[in-house]
């Protein structure tokens, strides 16, 4: 046991050599004194303890509140990103399917386009859009009169 740093020994030194010192009638009541101050010291020792240990006790009671609230908004953040993420892998999905889909039709239009699309002229030129139209042709859309 130690008070300050004095430990049992070095305590004992203290009485020993307070006794030769003062004497054999005086030390008595130095003892008592000695006591007296020994336990005011160990009283006001105890209490700064007690009191280091409850303001120890308030921080780590603040800072887990404080963790706890981190915790949650940290929950809540990635519960956010998570739901964002899910929706826009979905949109991307959707989106890839629906050109997967449009590429399969794309053929069978382009088909059907070409089907539709009226013969070509005599030099091997397809007609104006304007003609197919039927709208009026400038004079560059008009098919030249030597490839008949």
């Amino acid at each position: 046991m130690e008070l300050l740093g004095v430990g049992v020994a070095e305590a004992f030194v203290v009485l020993v050599i307070s006794l030769i010192v003062v004497g054999p009638q005086r030390f008595p009541e130095i003892a008592r004194q000695g006591g007296r101050y020994f336990r005011m010291a160990r009283r006001y020792a105890a209490e700064v303890t007690s009191d280091v240990r409850g303001a120890m006790a308030e921080l780590e009671a603040e800072v887990e509140e404080q963790r706890d609230e981190l915790q949650a908004a940290h929950e809540e953040i990635s519960t956010g990103i998570q739901t964002s993420i899910r929706e826009t892998r979905d949109d991307i999905r959707s989106i890839g399917r629906e050109t997967q889909e449009a590429l399969r039709d794309a053929p069978a239009a382009e088909a059907d386009a070409q089907q539709a699309e009226p013969e070509r002229t005599g030099n091997g030129a397809a007609p104006p859009a304007a003609a197919a139209q039927g709208g009026l042709l400038t004079p560059r859309e008009l098919p030249d009169g030597d490839g008949d």
